[in-house]
């Protein structure tokens, strides 16, 4: 299993922090200019609740098998990586991706740029997004973290089988 992002929308306030520091840490310099701002995650907001939405890191990435050329793959630690130089701008990761978590860039001249999460592999500390969120909305999902989030549910569910009976709720629905 590899590593990702897990938003908490009950959290998220949408003030887009996230998508700045991501942007920062993807250009190397503070300086943003529209041309240059690509963040690898976007901030989705209704009337009731917002939300970051960035790359799952899917085991089964639809992402990489729509890629006819291989510009995107599966890294050894799990992460979906991308090869710039291999891209056709065909947007079939697009298409594919669940999440709508990739996007490319084309411009003039220049290779298309694939924009979705990695990770903040280049920085030391992890992922800018998560650094920077004023309510801690964010957190990057181990498979240690993961697993303990399992086991807290299924003791959640045992308990609360144990407080109604198991067999309670049927009978006051159906008796």
């Amino acid at each position: 299993m590899s590593q990702f992002i897990v938003a908490q929308p009950e959290k998220c306030i949408g003030c887009h922090t996230c998508e700045v520091a991501c942007a920062v840490a993807h250009t190397g310099t503070p300086l943003l200019a529209a041309q240059r701002y690509f963040p690898r995650l976007k901030v989705i907001k209704s009337s009731q609740v917002s939300v970051p939405v960035m790359c799952h890191q899917c085991n089964n990435a639809p992402c990489v098998s729509a890629c006819p050329v291989a510009a995107l793959y599966k890294g050894e630690l799990g992460m979906i990586t991308t090869r710039r130089h291999s891209c056709i701008d065909c947007k079939s990761c697009v298409i594919a991706c669940p999440f709508g978590a990739i996007e490319i860039v084309s411009k003039p001249e220049e290779k298309p740029l694939i924009v979705k999460c990695d990770l903040c592999a280049d920085q030391s500390d992890g992922p800018a997004c998560i650094h920077v969120c004023p309510t801690g909305a964010l957190t990057l999902m181990t498979a240690a973290g993961l697993t303990q989030r399992q086991q807290q549910k299924q003791q959640r569910a045992a308990a609360e089988s144990q407080l109604n009976g198991p067999y309670l709720q049927e009978v006051e629905t159906h008796g």
